[in-house]
């Protein structure tokens, strides 16, 4: 638990009241989503209930925004992750999420990453704590729920997780209490003056606490991806395909939009979940449906993807010079003949977050296997 107090209460606000929530949901439904005030973002007991995509869940599609630029400006949280790193971190973009009432959900316990445990020759396990994550919790009060491995015989959970080793296993409430009780621990964040940092390794059990809260996840990682995206899905616009995973974050980041994939390595999708797509579907634009090979009307992102009301002409020869003396680096897919125009300044940004971000190459932390 880390406190960002040099983060003042005055430009917290400010970043939170310049985040749009729904501007990528708008730009695909017909019918706009209104967006909070700045009293509902700040207190978020007080936020109206809207028919938003991932609504029950709380979460915010709209990656790299000035809530996250804001956190990531914030000298305490870049030494933070220097330290745990030992370099100078790197990052994936990633999401929000408001929440409107304490409840939990004991059923949400999972364990998450792409590489969790570590067997030894002689037999001893241990849960591998290099994939760590962040939740900056910048509004209201932030709950989080954990279960403390310190210490514990990982015989059992090991054996459940080696089933199927996906990177996201949900574990029966049931089965951690038979197998480690009096482990489990909560932690409370009062965020009304200054966000804070929750920290804790992707192999640690958790669960999902809700409470009145407005949260960013900051998503440090290893290592760029730069292995090829081949295909893309539906909710992907195909101008993804051929790109780096890495290069696809890049393109998505100047649109407040995920790239290919979450720093899980799950397939991101930039407005719902794809199991409810059925639902929204009378409720999109025309341009964001297609007739399927099968006959039926289906959700899709244009090529280009989602024209969300850009107003930075990345064409301008102006402006492309700027960025190449900035040594700002981007897919040439970014300026195509029909690439709508990007929702955020990378002009407007300091180096350490266009470094981070992989926007400014800065050597070997820029590249992955």
């Amino acid at each position: 638990m880390i406190p960002l107090k040099s983060i003042t209460t005055a430009e917290r606000d400010e970043a939170v009241n310049a985040t749009k929530f729904y501007q990528n949901a708008n730009a695909i439904l017909q019918e706009p989503i209104p967006e909070p005030t700045l009293k509902e973002k700040l207190n978020p007991a007080t936020y109206a209930k809207r028919r938003a995509p991932d609504g029950a869940s709380g979460m915010i599609h709209q990656y790299f925004t000035p809530i996250h630029h804001l956190l990531e400006n914030d000298k305490q949280l870049r030494t933070t992750f220097d330290t745990l790193f030992d370099r100078n971190t790197i990052y994936a973009p990633n999401r929000l999420r408001v929440t409107t009432r304490f409840k939990f959900d004991d059923n949400s316990l999972h364990i998450e990453g792409k590489d969790i445990f570590e067997k030894d020759a002689d037999g001893t396990i241990r849960l591998l704590m290099d994939e760590v994550a962040c939740i900056a919790a910048v509004a209201g009060t932030r709950r989080f729920v954990f279960w403390d491995m310190n210490g514990a015989d990982l015989t059992a959970i090991y054996e459940m997780w080696s089933v199927g080793k996906k990177n996201f296993t949900k574990i029966p409430p049931a089965f951690m209490n038979e197998h480690y009780p009096g482990r489990r621990r909560m932690v409370t964040v009062d965020c009304a003056k200054h966000p804070s940092l929750i920290i804790w390794s992707e192999s640690t059990p958790h669960e999902i606490a809700l409470s009145p809260a407005l949260s960013a996840f900051i998503s440090p990682i290893e290592r760029f991806n730069t292995a090829k995206v081949k295909t893309t899905c539906t909710y992907h616009p195909s101008s993804y395909r051929g790109l780096t995973k890495h290069e696809s974050n890049l393109l998505g980041c100047c649109y407040n939009l995920p790239g290919y994939e979450w720093p899980s390595g799950k397939t991101a999708y930039p407005f719902c979940h794809a199991r409810a797509y059925g639902f929204y579907l009378d409720r999109v634009q025309e341009e964001y449906t297609r007739i399927s090979p099968g006959g039926r009307r289906i959700f899709r992102i244009p090529d280009q993807g989602v024209r969300n009301g850009g107003a930075v002409n990345q064409k301008d020869p102006d402006y492309q010079r700027k960025l190449r003396e900035r040594g700002i680096k981007l897919p040439a897919r970014a300026f195509e003949a029909g690439m709508p125009h990007f929702t955020v300044d990378l002009l407007q940004l300091p180096d350490h977050i266009l470094k981070g971000y992989g926007f400014i190459p800065v050597g070997p932390a820029n590249s992955a296997p």
